[in-house]
């Protein structure tokens, strides 16, 4: 039972978002098995829209530190979108760095990606180079819910308010909650089968992501992807989340490849 991510969730839905608002757009991913996923997915959602074109593509070794010669096709070209997926860290602070050093932006060329670009964690090394990011994901410490203000509030409480959690944390959190579920339920009498039973029909509303739920058939996670901005509040840089794109949705790459 899987309470994560597919990497091809967020490249999907924001690919359809895309395709919906801009004509042309290149494609920049790390060189491997996620890189490879996300452009795919991209290139799926993007294509939706008949118009749309690709109009190039590059894979970067994962140890690339210097992001400018990749870069330089995309100014050639001058897409109206650049879409990238980098593993989350330091390398997306680099790349996102690099895009601003090369004027892409005043170019007219909009900077999109997955959540890995600008994770909460990051954002303070980006500083205002990542005013106006766009990306898609699943989850943001600045969600305007209940339960993502609760679950930051005893973060804090645990572990300081200097400390801010990756999106890894609210997964564990998720998982947790349904361990708990299913050994309450169970009594303490606790058996494989009864257990798997309560898993693949969980249901939430108070996760830190919004309300969450496993896919019965396939045991793997169904939530929400949402279309977030950096913005600045209350003084500090957060992903604000602007718009659902994917309500209650499944992975697809397991939606294609389970049935």
């Amino acid at each position: 039972v899987r309470f994560s991510f597919g990497t091809s969730t967020a490249p999907y839905y924001l690919g359809k978002w895309a395709g919906e608002r801009y004509k042309t757009s290149y494609i920049a991913v790390t060189d491997y098995g996620p890189g490879f996923d996300s452009e795919k997915y991209f290139e799926l959602g993007f294509k939706q829209n008949a118009d749309s074109k690709i109009l190039g593509r590059v894979r970067m070794p994962i140890n690339t530190a210097d992001f400018v010669p990749y870069l330089q096709k995309v100014k050639e070209l001058k897409p109206d979108v650049l879409f990238v997926f980098v593993p989350t860290g330091r390398i997306g602070v680099n790349f996102v760095k690099a895009f601003n050093d090369l004027g892409l932006a005043k170019e007219g060329i909009k900077l999109i990606g997955t959540g890995d670009i600008t994770a909460d964690e990051e954002l303070h090394s980006l500083g205002d180079a990542a005013l106006g990011l766009l990306t898609v994901h699943h989850y943001s410490g600045a969600g305007d819910r209940q339960a993502t203000k609760d679950f930051n509030s005893v973060w804090i409480a645990a572990y300081g308010k200097d400390s801010i959690p990756s999106f890894a944390a609210p997964q564990a959190w998720d998982a947790m909650d349904a361990i708990y579920e299913a050994i309450i339920a169970q009594k303490g009498k606790v058996t494989a089968e009864k257990s798997m039973e309560i898993l693949r029909n969980y249901k939430s509303d108070h996760s830190p992501r919004g309300t969450i739920s496993i896919d019965p058939r396939t045991r793997d996670i169904r939530q929400n992807e949402y279309l977030r901005e950096v913005r600045k509040v209350d003084g500090k840089l957060a992903n604000v989340e602007i718009e659902v794109v994917g309500k209650q949705v499944l992975d697809p790459w397991v939606e294609q490849n389970s049935k």
